[in-house]
């Protein structure tokens, strides 16, 4: 049986100065924040086999199997890819056991008398799975989008006894001060007891070249400021994803009944798979969301289509914008009509989708919509954000493994809404007489809009121009 401890890692990587930092650490639970390309993931995979090779030198319980347990916690599987390829080329074969690729498991041969280690990679999807064993290692990768729940069930891995308990949670920052992932790195920060935090710009790799740099820099002209900071230097803003502004928009509760005059129109999101069904209600005048309902993908279409149509004439349904792309939300919207609901079909392409999320950002910014302090609706809001995609174009979107029905039904129940009377001036002071210019489908989808959403986007791009103007001292 060959000798694991005879792996010399030196020969299979070289950490640059502040990986090696990391792993001079004597810190039990590690916090490391930082910018995109670093070397985030490679610097805990080896922190993981250095831990194994030292647990190897430890005498263990013959009781405790196996003697090394590690799990890699992941958001989603598709994001365990890049993981699971470096573990297989960076442990050499002939200290593999075996690797159960369908169960994301590589077992370790040992010492002659210790049998083997365990690696696991697990996907924090969905926290149920996350069943409490006990661990010598844990490695959270891409912490900031894996959900409270799941570090709920993580953290009791690290307090069996007879396992190390150690840790290295990594990752950009979280979208919201209460994420797990800043409460602990705040907790490392205050050099708490058995633990360290880390933190290092996406420029502090002296491994990227010139030409890399110069790409991270070009970013700052694809996405916001807010944004590129938190990306690429680690800096936690709370409105640095796709929307923000978003607590300034919390207010009132979900009511129970209408209120006499009150005219509602409702945005409703079509589940898809996982996805739930969302229809928000709000209160067309006031722009406010006052009800919003939601039904799990396992409910029955027919179920689903007697839900709405009951609520929508329960409380007098003005306008009902629903989301008719593709199958399925093409049936459904006819079935709305032919029920005689005052259905809006909104078909979702590329520029409508654009159109629909600009609209529903800038009217975050001007705090010209609210809505009561739904825990779904804000997770998926503060979650939406800018992401890279392997071409180079940045998209805004849900995080893997998060959802965005909340979001789009929102956005669809808006365009339903009043023009918000702080910014167009009203005749007479009759906030009613001003009403906001609905695009078609037409202009939606060719991206011929040169009113609305499109105008106030165009506002956006040039108030963002000015600020770097200024920044850089050139005078309009």
């Amino acid at each position: 049986m060959p000798d694991a401890l005879q792996i010399d890692l030196t020969q299979l990587y070289t950490p640059h100065a502040g990986q090696a930092l990391v792993h001079a650490s004597k810190a039990k639970h590690k916090v490391l924040k930082a910018g995109r390309r670093w070397g985030k993931g490679r610097c805990a995979l080896f922190e993981g086999l250095n831990q194994y090779i030292q647990a190897l030198r430890m005498p263990a319980p013959r009781s405790l199997i196996p003697p090394f347990h590690m799990w890699i916690v992941v958001p989603t599987f598709p994001q365990a890819r890049q993981v699971w390829a470096e573990l297989l080329s960076f442990i050499p074969p002939e200290f593999q056991h075996s690797v159960l690729q369908d169960q994301w498991t590589i077992y370790l041969l040992g010492t002659p008398d210790r049998t083997w280690g365990q690696l696991e990679v697990k996907s924090a999807h969905d926290p149920d799975n996350l069943q409490t064993v006990g661990l010598d290692y844990l490695w959270v990768s891409e912490s900031q989008d894996i959900s409270n729940r799941a570090f709920e069930k993580l953290l009791p891995t690290l307090r069996s006894p007879g396992r190390n308990g150690q840790a290295l949670f990594e990752g950009i920052p979280a979208m919201y001060a209460d994420h797990w992932f800043e409460r602990v790195y705040r907790l490392a920060e205050q050099k708490a007891e058995g633990y360290e935090a880390f933190h290092f710009t996406s420029f502090d790799n002296p491994l990227l070249t010139d030409e890399d740099k110069r790409e991270i820099e070009r970013d700052k002209e694809l996405m916001p400021e807010r944004a590129w900071q938190r990306m690429y230097m680690a800096e936690f803003n709370e409105d640095a994803g796709y929307f923000s502004n978003i607590s300034a928009c919390i207010a009132g509760d979900a009511l129970k009944t209408p209120i006499p005059g009150a005219r509602y129109v409702a945005g409703l999101d079509l589940g898809r798979k996982a996805d739930a069904s969302v229809l928000t209600v709000l209160d067309a005048q006031e722009r406010q969301v006052r009800y919003v309902y939601a039904w799990d993908a396992g409910q029955s279409w027919p179920a689903q289509r007697e839900g709405v149509t009951r609520l929508c004439r329960q409380l007098a349904i003005e306008r009902l914008v629903v989301d008719a792309t593709g199958m399925g939300g093409d049936i459904f919207t006819q079935e709305m009509v032919e029920a005689s609901l005052p259905v809006e079909p909104f078909i979702i392409t590329h520029n409508s989708r654009e159109a629909l999320l600009t609209e529903l950002g800038v009217s975050l910014e001007r705090e010209t919509v609210h809505f009561p302090p739904d825990t779904n609706l804000l997770r998926q809001l503060r979650s939406f954000q800018y992401r890279k995609m392997p071409g180079g174009s940045i998209r805004a979107e849900a995080p893997e493994g998060e959802h965005d029905d909340y979001v789009f039904s929102l956005a669809l129940g808006l365009t339903a809404c009043d023009t918000p009377h702080t910014l167009f001036a009203s005749v007479g002071g009759n906030r009613s007489a001003s009403r906001r210019y609905v695009p078609t489908q037409q202009e939606a989808q060719t991206g011929g809009l040169r009113t609305g959403a499109a105008l106030r986007r165009h506002e956006v791009m040039l108030n963002r121009m000015a600020e770097r103007h200024a920044r850089a001292g050139v005078q309009e």
